[in-house]
């Protein structure tokens, strides 16, 4: 029996001494105890675009994780990878992406309504403040996110259904501040999308998000690399985090008011991500990609951070391939993240999330998707962005449910916070160093959606070289708020000038008192018509200088009718489009002694861009069709853009032509969230007054040609240019910041 369980003993050892390479082979790519594995993207701006090749890399190497944490830019990343995005797919979308636009969140000024743009193009839209019981209120950022969270929901799929946090394939955690209280909060449930952006509302440019009570900004004010997450979230035992944050600035580089503000953000941020590294350990492995002159702006560059997050993580390839683990079972694993990707489906029915002012019908009749109809996405998105670009909204989002046996898109449109009362200004500035100047600041206060409708009433003053008093009642007739009806008064006292021989001879103090009445229709965002009655009670007479036309007074009354297309992107620097306006007035009743008129006008401008270069051209006339003009309603050429080498207003008379060929060079890219950008142009015009009331020596057509700089600002456009005509009185240098 002895010798027997020898030979067993000794048969036994030896099938195990051979299986023993077999069993370090296996280990070799299968640990018995795989660790749980955290996985933490750290919060930059653009500088984010390194996830995407940490990503890659971990995908390489058959690296998986159990939970994921993620702030700002990691938070968007991490959330996405969740939602069964691939790297590849986010390379896509981000080439595919205009985020020069994204920071904007207006459709474009052609998308606009014919009333919105001409509110836009006299008053400031970045200086809009809420008028309330509590006094003046002013946005919470640059821009409202809209466009961001549009942006997400794309990235995620969210069309096909909504994604909620909890029910990922994995744990997930993003990191978002509360503003209010300074509070770091966890987001582990939840629709994903809105934590998303909650995650990356960087203060003061992109509007805080109202989440759970919260009121939450930018998580990397309080946890920038949240190392403690995973460990507390899925108890990982190792942890694989990427620090993507900005460096310190050096003291020579603090130089100015945003640079001050950056290096407090990056204090603040460093100073948090300190106490997080404090808490790897040499299991961990950490990364920080060397993205040099790639700042959390340069969203242009996310692709070149990709590429160098992706050489980050395959120099840490030792470290990373100890978490690895076989082929097929990470197949598995990944298949479980990509799994239950839903696509867009037939939408049965369509609901608007109650507002308090602003009239649902309008919002519905604004959005083209039809009951019974797949999804359309893109014109979705499309007529969300143009509702919001209309003024009446903070932001407006969508998602899309399934209740029972029906699929819902659910659009949640947001009310401004500072509406329904607004208050705009607006200003203007000119000289031409010739002793011709003038300055106006303008305000006015709206008061909206006083009726379901969209009623209005505009009460607006101008105090300096011009005054104008003015009040307008506007009211759509439907929801869809295409006819309308309005009245205006206006009162208006302003200085002409009068011209013999190049010199002013004469100024003139005109006073104007006009009241309208019309109905309308818009013509979708590119046009309106009007007709009315117009009566307007004016007086013109000298004030300085000789008597050189007589003193008028008038009563006048009678119908108009206008017409505008407007398709213009930029009101005063378009690079695409055209613009037409043209005018009638019939004086059918005027004052005793007085000769009855009418007038017609037209004016044609089209635009066009060529690479770096912006070609414009401009063609107007306007006359009197009967009778003669007075002095109130005279047509004028001369100053900047109508004449530039002659005074503004220098030829008067009641029969012009114009017309103008120009060319601009782009000097710089419009900056992000302030749309700054600075031009060269040169420009060639002609003009003939045939009827002068003033200047008799400049009958036939006057031609003047110059050369300018501009650029767009806060308020409204700058020009400092110089013009020549030969007819004119020498060179003039010109100068004019403002709107008309």
């Amino acid at each position: 029996m002895k010798g027997s369980t020898k030979r067993r003993i000794a048969c036994v050892m030896a099938t195990l001494l051979a299986a023993v390479p077999v069993v370090e082979a296996s280990a070799q790519q299968t640990p018995a105890h795989r660790p749980k594995v955290g996985l933490v993207l750290g919060g930059g701006g653009a500088r984010g675009g390194a996830h995407i090749g940490v990503l890659e890399v971990l995908e390489q190497l058959h690296v998986p994780f159990d939970c994921i944490a993620g702030t700002s830019m990691g938070a968007l990343m991490s959330g996405a990878y969740l939602a069964g995005v691939s790297p590849e797919q986010m390379r896509e979308k981000i080439k595919a992406t205009d985020w020069s636009g994204m920071f904007d969140d207006s459709a474009g000024r052609s998308e606009l309504s014919k009333r919105q743009k001409d509110f836009d193009d006299r008053f400031f839209p970045a200086l809009e403040f809420g008028v309330s019981s509590e006094g003046l209120k002013y946005r919470e950022g640059a821009v409202a996110g809209t466009k961001i969270k549009l942006f997400f929901n794309s990235l995620v799929g969210a069309d096909a259904g909504q994604l909620t946090i909890e029910k990922l394939p994995l744990p997930l955690t993003l990191i978002a501040t509360d503003i209010g209280t300074g509070e770091r909060v966890a987001m582990r449930s939840g629709d994903l999308t809105t934590a998303m952006r909650a995650s990356m509302s960087v203060p003061g440019a992109v509007a805080p998000v109202l989440r759970d009570g919260h009121k939450l900004v930018d998580g990397g004010l309080v946890d920038n690399v949240p190392i403690q997450e995973v460990k507390d979230r899925c108890g990982a035992e190792v942890v694989i985090a990427v620090n993507v944050g900005s460096p310190m600035l050096k003291p020579d580089q603090v130089t100015g008011l945003l640079s001050v503000v950056g290096q407090m953000v990056n204090l603040l941020t460093e100073q948090n991500v300190s106490r997080s590294l404090a808490l790897l350990t040499p299991r961990d492995v950490y990364m920080r990609p060397e993205l040099g002159d790639i700042t959390a702006g340069s969203f242009d560059r996310q692709l070149d951070a990709a590429e160098i997050g992706r050489k980050t993580a395959l120099a840490a390839a030792d470290s990373l391939k100890r978490y690895a683990v076989s082929p097929e079972e990470y197949a598995k694993w990944l298949a479980h993240l990509r799994s239950g990707k839903a696509v867009p489906g037939r939408i049965d029915e369509v609901q608007i999330a109650p507002m308090h002012y602003v009239n649902a019908e309008t919002i519905r009749a604004a959005i083209a998707q039809k009951e019974g109809e797949p999804l359309d996405t893109q014109k979705l998105e499309k007529d969300l962005i143009a509702i919001r670009s209309q003024g009446d909204l903070q932001t407006i989002d969508y998602s899309v449910v399934n209740e029972r046996d029906k699929t819902i898109l659910r659009v949640t449109p947001v009310e401004k916070n500072l509406g329904p009362d607004y208050l705009r200004f607006g200003l203007n500035m000119y000289s031409d160093f010739h002793g011709d100047s003038n300055f106006n600041v303008r305000a006015i206060h709206r008061r909206t959606w006083i009726n379901p409708l969209g009623g209005e009433l505009v009460l607006g003053a101008q105090v300096g070289t011009g005054q104008v008093l003015y009040a307008e009642f506007y009211q759509p007739l439907e929801p869809r708020q295409i006819f309308f009806v309005r009245t205006a008064i206006t009162a208006q006292s302003t200085n002409a000038p009068i011209f013999s021989g190049n010199q002013e001879v004469a100024t003139y103090r005109t006073y104007a008192s006009k009241a309208d009445v019309e109905a309308g229709a818009n013509m979708g965002a590119w046009g309106q018509a009007r007709l009315g009655w117009r009566g307007e009670n004016a007086r013109a007479s000298v004030a300085t200088g000789s008597s050189i036309l007589p003193s008028v007074r008038e009563v006048v009354s009678g119908p108009f009718a206008a017409a505008s297309i407007d398709t213009y992107d930029y009101a005063f620097f378009p690079t695409k489009g055209v613009k037409i306006d043209a005018d009638v007035f019939e004086a059918a009743s005027i004052s005793d002694g007085l000769e009855k008129y009418g007038t017609a006008e037209l004016k044609f401008g089209g635009a066009v861009t060529v690479g770096d270069f912006i070609f414009l051209g401009a063609a107007q006339h306007g006359q009197s069709t009967h009778g003669v003009l007075p002095l109130s309603d005279v047509y004028t050429l001369g100053g900047p853009r109508h004449l530039a080498g002659f005074a503004q207003g220098q030829i008067a008379g009641d029969d012009y032509s114009y017309g103008s060929l120009e060319a601009q060079y782009k000097l710089t890219r419009p900056i992000p969230l302030l749309g700054l950008s600075l031009i060269a142009g040169v420009q060639a015009e002609t003009g003939k007054m045939a009827k002068l009331y003033t200047e008799p020596n400049l009958s036939g057509w006057q031609n003047s040609f110059g050369a300018y700089l501009a650029a767009n600002s806060t308020f409204g456009p700058f020009y400092f240019g110089y013009a020549k005509a030969k007819n004119g009185n020498g060179g003039r240098w010109y100068f004019f910041l403002g709107t008309p």
